[in-house]
């Protein structure tokens, strides 16, 4: 086997020299693409950690462990016995030889700062060609919150080779080696699976379009938190401001004191949780449940002013309507908060 410290440049003196004395006019670099084109990239995406979701920047950090493999007849070689059938390269051994061959120069469009932690290159006898890659970084990703708290996420890491167009690489998924940790958990958002897809990109202003491999992390949100913490408090509050229904008509000064109070409640709870939340241009169900409850005790106080108008023109039937707005009031919330909270079959 050959040893690590042996110079990559051994390896690629060797195809050269064969190259040359095959067709001399004709003699390539191994630094060029190997034929025939265009090459097929056979990208392995595996989720070690997922270390923590940013969801007001609407980022996640992860660790993640990729393996991309190739064919380079140029590299190929007979070995010397039986179990010299491939060299591998380590750390700063492997960053040194793929200085010497061709590689798919990747590149990862939606990382910050990506961190290479390990890495390893194996070239086999038959030219195949597998480099091995750990990463830690901060990735941008898209979330949609129209949902939460009963949201689904999918958080994607994004590559493309920096140098070469669609015509040149292609990724290709490696289904046999895509997967996730089990168990992995973050704050309160569950991983549930890992997906990889392959599809050429075409950037804006450019004429070249790139092959862009997309690993896709899905994750479930633990809706019990806020079920107990956000919903529960918020019904609660809705059910204090009904009892002004129970409070004489013509102490309209009571009735509103108490609607001012849980409105002002109501207000608090959401300001408490709208730090963790990205400033979002659409209303999300904690949102909707929310104006829902203040459109309620509006409302309450609404019918109060009437109630108490009428009251003073002692009309007959007032006794009655308070009744009516008694019970129809909390059912019109009741079904307003399933119709907004329960998922849609569609």
């Amino acid at each position: 086997m050959l040893s690590p410290r042996i110079p990559i440049a051994l390896i690629a003196l060797a195809a050269l020299s064969r190259a040359a004395s095959a067709a001399p006019t004709e003699a390539s670099s191994l630094l060029s693409p190997p034929e025939p084109l265009p090459i097929r990239i056979s990208t392995g995406f595996h989720l070690l950690n997922l270390a923590s979701v940013n969801e007001r920047n609407e980022s996640f950090e992860a660790d993640i462990y990729l393996r991309f493999t190739w064919r380079d007849p140029r590299l190929a070689f007979t070995p010397k016995k039986k179990g010299d059938r491939k060299h591998v390269f380590i750390e700063k051994a492997a960053e040194d030889a793929l200085k010497g061959i061709w590689w798919p120069e990747v590149e990862f469009l939606n990382a910050a700062s990506p961190q290479m932690r390990n890495r390893s290159l194996s070239i086999h006898s038959d030219g195949v060609v597998e480099y091995f890659l750990g990463v830690s970084g901060q990735f941008r990703s898209r979330f949609d919150y129209t949902r939460f708290p009963f949201d689904r996420q999918t958080m994607e890491v994004r590559l493309q080779s920096f140098l070469y167009d669609k015509d040149t690489v292609v990724f290709v998924p490696d289904r046999g080696m895509c997967g996730f940790t089990g168990g992995d958990t973050c704050d309160d958002l569950r991983v549930t699976g890992v997906r990889a897809s392959s599809s050429p990109v075409r950037l804006a202003g450019w004429d070249e379009s790139y092959s862009e491999f997309d690993a896709c992390i899905a994750a479930e949100r633990n809706c019990a938190f806020y079920i107990w913490r956000v919903f529960f408090p918020t019904i609660l509050i809705m059910t204090m401001s009904c009892t002004i229904y129970f409070i004489k008509i013509p102490d309209l000064h009571d009735r509103v004191a108490v609607s001012l109070s849980c409105l002002l409640a109501c207000i608090a709870t959401q300001f408490a949780i709208s730090f963790n939340m990205p400033k979002i241009a659409y209303l999300t169900v904690v949102d909707r449940v929310f104006l829902i409850t203040y459109g309620c005790i509006a409302l309450g106080v609404g019918v109060s002013v009437i109630e108490n108008a009428f009251h003073n023109l002692s009309h007959p039937h007032l006794s009655r309507w308070n009744k009516f707005a008694r019970w129809f009031v909390p059912l019109v919330y009741v079904l307003m908060i399933l119709w907004v909270a329960l998922p849609r079959p569609w």
